[in-house]
């Protein structure tokens, strides 16, 4: 059921964040490759993660970091009711490399490198705090509000 749900998140994220955001040179999205990045850990293949998720960072953090820096907070989802959709669906680079570093940071624990793991949690936290991911539950989760959970845990271990 979990991994139906999360199959379910991360094509619905790629869907609705930047699908038609591309680099013209490389053809390829920031959602393709947060998709790929989905898939793989669903499969538990952390290489993989890995691999997607460098790209999609490389391609889109200075379009995310740009993106960031335009906004003063979050943008208002209104819990469960996904209000401001459109508005938070234009950050598609912010929203897309926020849940890459997310991933990333998954993708470092399942490898047992927590120091890693750390990092990425870290930089998603600091440097782009305000990415949202929708969740096909029908609203949008915060992933460096789940980074700081992680960072906490592996912490305090």
């Amino acid at each position: 059921m979990r991994t139906t749900t999360l199959l379910i998140l991360f094509t619905l994220t790629l869907y609705v964040f930047g699908a038609e955001k591309e680099d013209k040179e490389k053809n390829i999205t920031a959602s393709e490759l947060t998709e790929a990045a989905w898939r793989a850990n669903l499969k538990r293949e952390p290489e993989e993660i890995l691999k997607q998720t460098e790209k999609c960072i490389k391609l889109f953090k200075k379009e995310a970091l740009k993106m960031q820096k335009t906004l003063k907070a979050p943008i208002p989802t209104g819990g469960n009711q996904g209000l401001n959709r459109d508005a938070v669906e234009d950050q598609w680079a912010l929203n897309e490399v926020g849940t890459c570093y997310f991933l990333q940071g998954k993708a470092y624990e399942q490898l047992k490198k927590p120091e890693l793991a750390l990092e990425s949690y870290r930089k998603l936290v600091n440097e782009l705090p305000y990415a949202q991911c929708w969740d096909p539950g029908g609203w949008f989760w915060k992933p460096a509000k789940a980074a700081q959970k992680r960072i906490t845990a592996l912490e305090n271990k």
